[in-house]
């Protein structure tokens, strides 16, 4: 019995299925906490949202604005930090005990830690420069054409938030590092309890309690900052505490820079920066083109899109879990198992957004109504403008979706510099353009907006699926040779 237990203990800790029903169950395993963390997470940004509306549609039209300009920097962040995922899942699965830390090679125990303390190091930078460029925001906004008052409450909202940034960036590392040794959970359950500090001291801030002024928006900013740096000092303890990490020493040697590794990281990283920013960048543009027409628009579209961001942390989530099962697989060098891999991810993300597809153009009335009162006449014009949009946003789903999982699964396979090409042409040379071209050459305004975001959205569906399927076609038939 002692002999049969050492041999079982010695099998190998990561085992790729061989089915697609095996792949799917193995994924939805991983990807359930992810989805859970990524809606907790975009519920954090919402609880903003949801208690800025009580505040008025213009407050919640400041606080779109503000959220537009603070996430374009933080968007080349949060991809800098997506590295650190395959090169850690690719790390683990090229060790038959990659996922057990007794039996796990010492050498790959080290790689994990080193890529871990280069990913801390490399988003401390970008987050220095995030805080820099985010200085500007009030000569930004006047530049664009914003409304002068919801531009100066905005920029005043942005400040409130920068104390957070850094912090924010870290969770993501944090994060990645727990997904890469499956483990999702301990993000999931931070995450739940950041959102009800965020909630609480949302509350506390905005409107003035326990002794507090009342801040209005900027008390929303100060309140996300707060509940920021305490999920990070959280998700820290976690990550040097937990019987998975612990084992690296993930907090090891973090003071030491070493600026080849840091180079190295970022050539890895950057691609999926910009690719990140060049989608974030013209969903963010394309507010600030709305608010050129009026601010009902505005606050419309605030509220569709935060539904859509909502709904499309389903695929997002599982794009997660499929960039570490594809970077799984291509470590130990099987490429049946990476075409799968990815291939079920793709499916699982079209089976979600059909749903929330689904969800969208049926009840777009009472979706809007959570964000502002149906019967204060004040918000009339504002729903009825979300309603609009809504509509056109449960038709770019299905694409929204597909080209999440394709670039993910791109991602696990370290493939990131054509896929920043794939989306800056999806999204500068057909979508953005499109956007301007109906909403201001044809005069559809906020739809024409909304109908050229699908365009660019459904050209990079098409793209990332392509390539990601000529590459694993090309690796398969070269392993074959």
């Amino acid at each position: 019995m002692i002999l049969e237990a050492l041999q079982a203990d010695r099998r190998p800790s990561l085992k790729l299925p061989k089915t697609f029903l095996a792949e799917a169950l193995a994924t939805g395993r991983l990807a359930g906490p992810l989805v859970l963390t990524q809606l907790a997470s975009m519920v954090i940004g919402t609880t903003d949202v949801l208690f800025l509306g009580h505040l008025g549609p213009d407050a919640l039209a400041a606080g779109a604005l503000g959220l537009s300009l603070y996430y374009m920097p933080m968007m080349f962040g949060f991809g800098l930090s997506s590295a650190l995922s395959p090169q850690l899942a690719q790390a683990v699965g090229a060790d038959p005990h990659g996922l057990n830390p007794a039996l796990r090679r010492l050498s790959t125990t080290e790689e994990l830690r080193t890529h871990f303390r280069t990913g801390m190091w490399a988003i401390g930078l970008a987050a220095l420069f995030a805080i820099l460029v985010l200085q500007f925001a009030h000569p930004v906004f006047g530049l664009l054409g914003q409304d002068k008052a919801i531009s100066d409450t905005a920029a005043l909202y942005i400040l409130a938030m920068l104390p957070g940034l850094p912090f924010s960036l870290l969770i993501g590392v944090m994060r990645n590092l727990f997904a890469s040794l499956s483990q999702p959970r301990p993000a999931l359950i931070v995450t739940l309890v950041w959102i009800g500090v965020n909630a609480l001291f949302n509350w506390i801030f905005i409107f003035g309690h326990f002794g507090f002024p009342a801040m209005g928006v900027m008390g929303s900013g100060i309140a996300t900052s707060c509940a920021t740096i305490l999920g990070a000092a959280v998700m820290a303890a976690w990550v040097a505490l937990h019987p998975a990490t612990r084992p690296l020493r993930p907090f090891h040697g973090i003071l030491r820079f070493e600026p080849a590794r840091a180079w190295k990281f970022a050539r890895l990283g950057m691609p999926i920066g910009l690719t990140l920013f060049f989608e974030g960048a013209v969903f963010n543009v394309a507010l600030w083109l709305v608010g050129m027409f009026s601010p009902a628009q505005l606050a419309g579209h605030q509220i569709a899109i935060n539904i859509a961001s909502v709904t499309f942390q389903v695929p997002l989530g599982v794009a997660f879990a499929t960039t570490v099962r594809v970077g799984y697989a291509a470590g130990a060098r099987d490429w049946d198992a990476v075409r799968r891999s990815g291939q079920v991810g793709m499916v699982l993300s079209f089976l979600a957004m059909a749903v929330t597809a689904f969800v969208m153009w049926t009840w777009p009335l009472e979706l809007a109504g959570l964000y502002l009162d149906p019967d204060d006449p004040a918000s009339h014009q504002a729903i009825a403008f979300a309603v609009q949009f809504l509509a056109i946003a449960a038709i770019f789903q299905i694409a929204d979706g597909q080209q999440v999982s394709a670039a993910f699964s791109l991602r696990g396979l370290k493939d990131t510099s054509v896929p920043m090409w794939v989306a800056g042409f999806s999204y500068w040379v057909i979508g953005f353009p499109t956007c301007v071209a109906l909403g201001f050459g044809l005069g559809l305004q906020g739809q024409g907006v909304w109908i050229g975001l699908a365009f660019g959205l459904a050209a990079a569906a098409v793209l990332m699926t392509w390539r990601f399927e000529y590459l694993t076609r090309r690796h398969k038939l070269g392993a074959e040779a």
